[in-house]
């Protein structure tokens, strides 16, 4: 499944990945992950200001 991942970036500006299969954050909080079919993108959490993404990939999780 696909969904997008939008990153805002402390300075505002804003990277969009519209077709993620997966974002994570490291177990010891440092880096956010994601990962798309043509791409893996790192970003130190320190940079970040806020992560948003696609509510369905939630509700899908649930289902089984």
């Amino acid at each position: 499944m696909q969904y997008w991942v939008k990153v805002v970036f402390a300075d505002n500006q804003e990277l969009l990945v519209k077709d993620a299969i997966r974002h994570t954050i490291s177990e010891d909080m440092e880096v956010l992950e994601v990962d798309s079919a043509k791409e893996v993108i790192i970003v130190p959490m320190k940079q970040i200001k806020y992560i948003a993404c696609d509510a369905t990939v939630f509700a899908q999780k649930g289902k089984g």
